[in-house]
């Protein structure tokens, strides 16, 4: 009887580097990352020289093209490439980013020159199993969601609303709960588009930049996405952008990752606290079935050094 199909898995937290080179960049974990026969990582920011800061951004970082040694030292499968600062240096530096990728060998997933090529899956075969790969944000800055001819990250929108529970005329000052969900039409599309893969791949896997930063709590949209992804075929979701670690969710059986915080951040943002050093490597092993044996590796963040 033919033994089923398995092969290792392992992913980190955002990798976000300002350094002069990659060599090193991810230290220890890039042995761990080696030996996984496959494993992905959120790039959180443009690997580039070129391009102009998007105007009205608050927080806004990339790094030198060279970082990409280090993803390619540590044998990374598939760079993640959907979040809210891919663009923080406009359209030059992001199409020079995706230049960068393809001249180090590393595909990439998630944003393209329109909204066709962002919502590309990968597909990718590792020990006779396919595994196929999406990448949405729920975190979109103005200009930097893809558009059928405009560049920029697959986009999932957000409603957000803000709502009174009770009368403010015998609770004054009370704080508005705040209420969440996936605009219909993109949460249709996400779910399409899984189902599809799943036709193409043995296992697909989700990847969603959404939370809300600084925050460990769980927003209805996230368990929104993350259910329907798996209720549409996915194996496992992944999220990240919080900074801080979040709920491990299992639904059905198959694992939510809401926030495995920042891996590699040399950005020090002035809201960023201990919480922020707190992150983890997440893996299993990948089958027909979906994600098996998961287990986590508890880390430290690499500011100007490796986690």
């Amino acid at each position: 009887m033919a033994k089923p199909k398995s092969c290792t898995f392992l992913t980190a937290g955002d990798v976000a580097p300002d350094r002069k080179h990659g060599r090193g960049l991810f230290g220890k974990a890039a042995a761990l990352l080696r030996e996984a026969d496959f494993s992905f990582v959120n790039l959180e920011h443009p690997l580039a020289r070129s391009g102009k800061l998007m105007k009205g951004k608050p927080f806004f970082h990339r790094g030198v093209p060279e970082l990409a040694e280090g993803f390619v030292e540590a044998e990374i499968d598939v760079a993640v490439i959907a979040n809210n600062h891919m663009l923080d240096f406009g359209e030059d530096a992001f199409f020079e980013t995706l230049d960068v990728l393809d001249e180090y060998g590393l595909p990439y997933v998630g944003a393209g020159k329109n909204l066709a090529a962002a919502r590309l899956p990968l597909i990718m075969e590792r020990k006779g199993l396919r595994i196929g790969v999406l990448a949405y944000s729920t975190t979109l800055p103005q200009g930097s969601a893809a558009g059928p001819r405009e560049p920029g990250v697959n986009p999932l929108r957000v409603e957000t609303a803000y709502r009174i529970p009770h009368n403010t005329n015998e609770y004054p000052g009370l704080a508005p709960g705040i209420v969440t969900r996936t605009l219909p039409a993109d949460l249709r599309r996400m779910k399409g588009e899984v189902r599809r893969l799943k036709r193409q791949a043995d296992v697909v896997l989700v990847y969603v930049h959404w939370g809300v930063s600084m925050t460990h709590a769980v927003r209805d949209f996230q368990r929104e996405i993350g259910h329907a992804a798996i209720d549409s075929g996915a194996a496992a979701v992944f999220g990240g952008h919080q900074h801080v670690l979040s709920a491990v969710e299992f639904y059905k059986g198959r694992p939510i990752v809401h926030s495995t915080g920042n891996f590699i951040f040399d950005v020090e943002e002035p809201f960023f606290t201990e919480a922020t050093q707190e992150t983890f490597l997440f893996g299993g092993n990948l089958t027909r079935k979906g994600l098996e044996d998961v287990y986590l590796i508890p880390a430290k963040c690499g500011i100007h050094a490796p986690p």
